[in-house]
């Protein structure tokens, strides 16, 4: 049975490097390859992190994410394969794969026979990560590609400041519709509250299911199981004037 292969980059469209990985990945593998983006901003690490804990789980157990957002690609950095809940990532060691908290199984990658014959100092992601990731979707097991470390790199991401009742948080991504991601998590104002938000010199009561309902702005939990603030039918980005790095802050009480 094939395994799954999804890619996650900052390399975008419009060079031909995510096409090579893939061609790497064909000619290595019969896995299915999936493209969960190439468009994370260049070198934004914490965001590619944040990308890598909103996706992992929608992963079929057993899948392969390969995972590039390498500022120091031809550096000492290690390469590494990571172990997190029952699938595998493959990429840089520099906190992009791992969480930010708690057990991880990690691997750092030692085996050149296990990569393309010539390896480009540039390009780790084709040369190196590419063909391991085709290996473990072929069922290889990872102490056949690299020796077991404890001390994989570790990156904090942006985390909202909870104290009680109150959030501080910051917008942590604005995506091609303009909706402002925060990141506020999704456990903060899930359930029985009532909430209100403010961003950008605006507040918003509560807290919407869809996109398209409420007001001229809304807060509702998405797809990254974090809060996001929109504005139906327009990109809330222009129209509050935010971006990355603005605060957001909420509040929530008991109905």
């Amino acid at each position: 049975m094939s395994r799954v292969v999804a890619l996650l980059t900052d390399f975008g469209l419009g060079d031909p490097y995510a096409g090579q990985v893939e061609a790497v990945l064909a000619g290595a593998s019969n896995a299915r390859i999936v493209h969960l983006t190439h468009s994370v901003p260049a070198h934004q690490i914490a965001l590619g992190a944040h990308v890598v804990d909103a996706s992992l789980d929608l992963l079929p157990a057993g899948a392969v994410m390969l995972g590039v957002v390498d500022p120091g690609v031809g550096t000492e950095r290690r390469g590494l394969i990571v172990r997190r809940g029952g699938r595998w990532l493959v990429g840089p060691d520099n906190g992009l794969l791992t969480p930010a908290c708690g057990p991880v199984e990690a691997w750092a990658l030692h085996r050149p026979e296990a990569w393309r014959p010539t390896v480009t100092p540039t390009f780790h992601a084709r040369d190196v990560f590419a063909p391991v990731a085709a290996r473990l979707a072929n069922y290889a097991r990872p102490e056949q590609l690299g020796r077991a470390i404890d001390d994989p790199q570790r990156i904090d991401r942006p985390r909202a400041s909870i104290d009680g009742g109150a959030a501080r948080g910051e917008i942590v991504h604005v995506d091609s519709f303009g909706n402002l991601v925060s990141n506020v998590p999704a456990s903060f104002v899930r359930g029985a509250w009532t909430i209100e938000t403010r961003v950008g010199g605006l507040r918003i009561d509560g807290l919407s299911v869809t996109y398209g309902s409420g007001g001229d702005a809304v807060a509702l939990v998405g797809s990254w199981n974090l809060l996001e603030i929109a504005v139906p039918g327009a990109s809330a980005a222009a129209r509050l004037g935010c971006g990355a790095g603005d605060s957001v802050m909420v509040s929530r009480r008991r109905r």
